[in-house]
């Protein structure tokens, strides 16, 4: 079973004034096919880091993202936990979005 789920992507737009730039958030609620990356082999071979969490998206289409968030009832896209988009790769047909909702891992995090 495929299981295909809405995500909200963000685009980041910079808005320059006249004492300094600011960002311009919008967002699109897509339809995903999402898997979780996880093994620290598998994330070094697809990214060449670790992450604590890590997520891939496929969508059908031609899309970009400066953000993925899982939808939540009842909050804004606004509002949502932005989380970094690690790699974008498109192929013919859909984007492959990777994402990750925390920060990279070293060996000082490891135990």
């Amino acid at each position: 079973m495929v299981r295909f789920i809405p995500l909200v992507l963000g685009h980041k737009e910079l808005v320059h004034g006249t004492l300094d730039d600011s960002e311009k958030w919008t967002y699109q609620v897509v339809r995903a096919h999402v898997t979780e990356v996880n093994g620290a082999q598998l994330q070094n071979n697809l990214f060449g880091k670790q992450y604590g969490m890590s997520w891939v998206a496929r969508i059908q289409g031609n899309v970009n993202a400066d953000s993925v968030s899982f939808i939540k009832n009842g909050k804004p896209d606004s509002e949502l936990e932005k989380m970094t988009v690690i790699q974008v790769r498109k192929h013919a047909t859909r984007t492959d979005i990777y994402f990750s909702n925390d920060l990279e891992v070293n060996t000082d995090e490891l135990e």
